[in-house]
């Protein structure tokens, strides 16, 4: 009996003690989902870049974290509480490479080797709230001999605790943690070519963008202003809106007046209205002319604040290469007696996108669920209950519809998406998804 209570002692001492040694690894998307094989070696240490890493034929696969707790506090207790490097700790760094390696990793780049980590824990502390709910009860069954020889359960009605207060308080933990390669040439490669194909496309659309803006709107309390990219104020705060996605062609939608009284105009990088506000929302201007609600109607206006096209469209977007996508109602074409539900989905549904050039003519008819402006070209457009696709002047698809998400072309690359996966394509059509 002495022996089973040492036992039991032990896993006590094991369980509330100083020491709770706890590990997880994290994959990137791209290895999820994938069965990885453990490798018969530990991982090794390395301290080369990425970059380096991928050029050699590696591929990352994921992060993984070691911690060893040592020692904890609560509620009033913690207030001076201290984790510092002197504490007893475990030497982990053996036992991240073992992990890497049973996760499919040949390589681990540390990150933080056996780091001290102060961080928020908490507890269950006595019952706050308690109801009536039926328990499964154990109970002796009995089978005529008098004795025990199993245990039965039936249903009770007992009363149980539901919540717990929560006891706060902090832990002092040695992490050790890494990212995890693998050594995979053609996945590697892959991956590479993605990073490749991300990096340019991000860094020209950061270009793009940055060139674009003038100045940038800053927000005091309830009026916009701009300041420029020192973080000087250049226009201070006077307008109750504007449009957040920036400048062009020199100038910006602004706003003034309150809530039904608001009006948009235009401004220029002095603060100096252009044309005085009189719409109900004003958007950006491209190639001379911008989209503006007018008496709850689209139209388009030039510079001077001149209506170029009378409204009529449902909604109207930005010219690029001399087209601009347009929406229009196609009324439905519903069975007698049809229900309200389908009535209702049916006139959702009659809302079709095309393109019109700058004289207002359509240039491709309205068909589409969705479409995108034009650029270098192509434009994204979608159908009901279909893919993303890519469009040329004519109406006539380059790239055929397959994505679940599609951007605009940038230097001759578009953004995309298939699934949960991000990638890219370029005019050609090759796409380039994430590992």
């Amino acid at each position: 009996m002495k022996k089973y209570s040492i036992l039991i002692a032990l896993i006590l001492f094991l369980l509330s003690g100083c020491a709770i040694f706890s590990s997880n690894i994290t994959f990137t998307p791209a290895f999820k989902d994938e069965k990885v094989s453990a490798r018969s070696v530990p991982a090794k240490i390395s301290m080369e870049s990425d970059k380096i890493l991928e050029t050699k034929g590696y591929a990352y696969i994921g992060f993984v974290r070691l911690e060893d707790e040592v020692k904890s506090c609560w509620d009033k207790e913690c207030q001076n509480f201290a984790c510092t490097d002197s504490m007893p700790h475990k030497d982990m760094i053996k036992e991240v490479l073992d992990k890497a390696a049973s996760q499919g990793g040949d390589l681990l780049v540390p990150e933080s080797n056996a780091k001290p980590d102060i961080s928020s824990t908490q507890k269950e502390g006595s019952c706050v709230s308690w109801a009536d709910r039926d328990v499964q009860v154990p109970y002796c069954c009995k089978y005529g001999r008098g004795y025990c020889e199993s245990t039965c359960y039936r249903t009770q009605r007992q009363s149980v605790c539901v919540a717990h207060a929560s006891i706060y308080g902090k832990k002092c933990s040695f992490v050790t943690s890494g990212k995890v390669w693998r050594q995979d040439p053609e996945l590697a490669g892959k991956q590479a070519k993605y990073m490749a194909i991300k990096k340019t496309y991000e860094k020209n659309y950061a270009y793009k963008k940055d060139k674009s803006n003038l100045l940038i709107w800053v927000k005091d309390g309830d009026k916009y202003g701009f300041k420029n990219k020192g973080g000087r104020v250049v226009i201070k705060p006077q307008f109750t809106n504007v449009n957040t996605d920036g400048w062009s062609e020199g100038l910006i939608a602004a706003a003034r007046g309150e809530k039904d009284k608001q009006r948009y105009g235009y401004i220029e990088k002095t603060g100096r209205w252009v044309i005085s506000p009189s719409y109900e929302w004003a958007g950006r201007f491209s190639e001379g002319l911008a989209n503006v609600i007018l008496d709850k109607k689209y139209v388009y206006i030039d510079k001077t604040g001149k209506i170029i096209m009378r409204p009529q469209f449902t909604t109207a977007g930005e010219f690029h290469e001399g087209l601009a996508h347009i929406s229009v109602v196609i009324p439905p074409a519903l069975s007698k007696g049809s229900s309200l539900a389908e009535s209702v989905r049916a006139a959702m549904d009659s809302i079709r996108c095309g393109y019109i050039d700058k004289t207002g003519s359509i240039i491709i008819e309205p068909q589409y669920r969705w479409c995108d402006h034009f650029s270098e070209g192509l434009a994204s457009v979608k159908k009901l209950n279909e893919k993303y696709g890519y469009i040329d002047a004519t109406g006539g698809f380059i790239i055929k519809p397959q994505f679940d998400g599609a951007s605009d072309f940038i230097k001759g690359i578009a953004k995309v998406k298939v699934g949960n996966k991000e990638g890219y394509v370029n005019k050609a059509g090759e796409i380039f998804m994430e590992p």
